[in-house]
């Protein structure tokens, strides 16, 4: 063979030498990207969602905490009492009506237009007839699913316990409303010997959850502590960007 011929075979070997390891190249810089880039998209959706401690006096924190009992009671967390499970979800309707029922505004309680066409007694005893003998069904109704969220439907089946002996809402059909009735009796199952003292002593926000906990101290009318109790309230955000009680339930 002749020199020029080897030189031109050697040059053209190397030319694809060179070609192969620039090929090979581009496919290794290509996995890196790839793989850089899977990477990134498994682990950015599990990336550590950071805890924000929140003022407790904030408007936030105060807005979510007022709607989880009744603070004008003797007893502000009667509308627990018998439920098995912290899910609010899982609480019996009745319970559910209490606690939208205290979340009513004061324009939601109307007199009637004429007390004399509604029925002046029931099974939860005589009409009341005063400025606040009727909510309408759409006012609970938005009561329900601001403290609830709007995955959830209230039933007008279940009436409204104002107090657990005496005084119901019950709803009425024919006006679509509820109508309050009471048994007219002053008997008080709260004991008005005791006190409680409660109190936010931490509140933060993590994701969509606020977290609320709350320090709890019964007095006796001497000042003695008969219980104390913690417990956390737990509220999530809903498909409309709005928190909803999540659940209830005792800490240490």
């Amino acid at each position: 063979m002749k020199f020029d011929e080897m030189v031109s075979k050697s040059k053209s070997t190397k030319k694809s030498f060179n070609t192969k390891i620039l090929f090979l190249a581009i496919i290794g810089i290509v996995g890196i990207i790839i793989v850089i880039f899977v990477f990134k998209t498994i682990f950015s959706g599990k990336e550590k969602v950071t805890i924000v401690s929140l003022e407790k006096n904030s408007r936030l924190v105060q807005s979510l905490y007022t709607t989880v009992h009744d603070f004008k009671s003797n007893s502000p967390y009667w509308m627990y009492d018998g439920e098995s499970s912290s899910i609010i979800a899982d609480m019996t309707e009745g319970n559910k009506m209490v606690l939208a029922y205290l979340n009513l505004k004061g324009v939601d309680f109307l007199a009637a237009d004429d007390c004399t066409a509604l029925p002046s007694e029931n099974a939860f005893g005589k009409l009341v007839c005063s400025d606040k003998t009727i909510i309408k069904r759409e006012d609970v109704e938005r009561s329900y699913q601001e403290v609830f969220g709007d995955r959830f439907q209230m039933s007008t089946d279940v009436n409204i316990k104002v107090n657990l002996n005496n005084d119901t809402y019950v709803y009425n059909e024919d006006i679509d409303s509820y109508v309050l009735y009471s048994k007219g009796t002053n008997d008080d199952l709260f004991s008005k010997n005791v006190t409680y003292n409660y109190d936010i002593y931490k509140a933060e926000r993590e994701g969509d959850t606020v977290r609320i906990y709350e320090s709890l101290e019964v007095e006796d009318k001497n000042g003695s502590i008969l219980e104390s109790h913690k417990y956390l309230y737990t509220f999530k955000m809903s498909d409309d960007n709005l928190y909803s009680f999540y659940s209830i339930e005792s800490v240490k």
